[in-house]
């Protein structure tokens, strides 16, 4: 990636979104701090893009559960972005001295927000998803956007037809402007060329449009829904396709399969050569301390981060910073969050289990009938369980697949010895 630094660009992050389809993962916290691959957190892929292609001034427009995400922005030094020349700025929801109010939709978050445009002597913006796991060259975005003297460039990428139904998806014309556009269509999709999320915009043009929006009452005041419709009809609107790897991680089986993709080196996802950083003053106690296996433990095709200690065995895993696995216990296929307890005995497969929980003496965790979630069959259904933030489960409890175990569960709901597959807990 270019290290030349682009001052005609500001790069603004949105990370204010509220993530439903990542569940309890985002109850607690904002969706681009989710942890993921064992170190980091979703936004350090962005953010790492943007220090890669050399933008000096980047806004991080943040609104739901924002404590952990700017907790973790505290140091941006871990970006380079400090010094004389270098922001990254954490810019809340505001609406003037007197008055404050949540961002409206994603295009009413850079609106409320053109004040930190426009102090920096820029001609294009970029408009970037903080939820989203990939490396690319922003500087290249910025070339085709400005060789094309478009309005508006948006970078896309082909999907499976049966998930267009997530996505902006677009026509193009053989010069590759875009000359239709359907936001996340729910039948007879248009094309399976779907948006990334990821906008370069012309400065004016965007200040313009955004203007125009605030004062519609009917608008929701979105990119996909307000903004793009509009301006394909009235501006130069293009498509950049980016043919590299791109996940969005925000449903709990797409978040899974990335972490799995992390420890598979044809994938695509290539942490080592991506650089990708994170802030690492965050738990310090732990994060210094290498990983240990003790005599008996084992570890396969598994990213297993410092302060982790190994007694049992773990197979095609992910365990975050300060993770203990039990003497006789078996870790497969799961994405573990820090301080986790795996007590000895215990069988935990194709789980994801949120930071603190602990797993007790001969718990099994995945296994049984694979049966939809009851409650949310559209987020749990391909065998996967999660258990939330801090939970215990005693001893001998028998979990089964596509369960949910929310954070406030009553320890009366373990009293059967068994949560059957399918079942919502707390």
């Amino acid at each position: 990636m270019a290290q030349a630094a682009q001052h005609h660009t500001v790069a603004m992050i949105l990370a204010g979104g509220q993530g439903s389809r990542l569940s309890i993962l985002s109850e607690v916290r904002a969706k681009p701090a989710v942890p993921f691959a064992g170190r980091y957190r979703i936004i350090d892929f962005t953010l790492s893009n943007a220090m890669h292609s050399g933008l000096p001034y980047v806004g991080i427009l943040t609104q739901y559960r924002p404590y952990s995400l700017m907790d973790h922005l505290s140091n941006t030094q871990s970006w380079e972005y400090c010094g004389r020349g270098r922001m990254a700025a954490v810019l809340p929801p505001y609406r003037g001295l007197t008055d404050s109010s949540w961002y409206e939709g994603t295009s009413d978050a850079v609106y409320q927000n053109l004040a930190f445009v426009n102090r920096f002597d820029c001609d294009t913006v970029l408009v970037l998803s903080g939820d989203h796991i990939y490396r690319m060259a922003y500087d290249q975005l910025g070339a085709f956007h400005r060789e094309t003297q478009a309005d508006l460039t948006i970078a896309c990428q082909p999907v499976p037809w049966p998930e267009t139904s997530r996505f902006g998806v677009m026509k193009t014309d053989r010069s590759s402007r875009i000359v239709d556009f359907q936001e996340k269509p729910p039948k007879n999709p248009i094309s399976n060329l779907a948006s990334l999320g990821i906008y370069a915009f012309k400065r004016s043009t965007l200040e313009t449009r955004l203007r125009e929006d605030a004062a519609r009452p009917d608008s929701t005041h979105d990119f996909g829904n307000d903004i793009i419709p509009r301006m394909i009809h009235e501006d130069r609107v293009y498509c950049w396709e980016f043919r590299d790897y791109w996940r969005d991680v925000g449903a709990l089986e797409t978040y899974w399969e990335a972490n799995m993709e992390a420890l598979d080196p044809s994938s695509g996802l290539d942490l080592a050569s991506w650089d990708v950083r994170t802030n690492t003053q965050a738990g310090l106690a732990v994060s210094h301390r290498p990983p240990r296996i003790a005599e008996g433990g084992s570890v396969r095709n598994s990213l297993v981060s410092n302060g982790c200690l190994i007694r049992g065995a773990v197979d095609s895993s992910v365990l975050s910073p300060g993770v203990v696995v039990g003497e006789g216990a078996r870790v497969s296929e799961s994405v573990i969050l820090n301080g986790c307890v795996i007590a000895e005995g215990a069988v935990v497969e194709k789980a994801i289990i949120d930071k603190r929980a602990i797993i007790g003496r001969d718990v099994r965790i995945g296994q049984g009938e694979l049966k939809p979630n009851v409650a949310q069959p559209h987020l749990l259904n391909c065998g996967l369980t999660v258990i939330g933030k801090e939970v215990r489960l005693p001893k001998g409890l028998r979990v089964g697949r596509n369960c949910l175990i929310r954070s406030e569960a009553p320890e009366a709901a373990f009293a059967s010895g068994e949560i059957h597959s399918g079942e919502t807990i707390g």
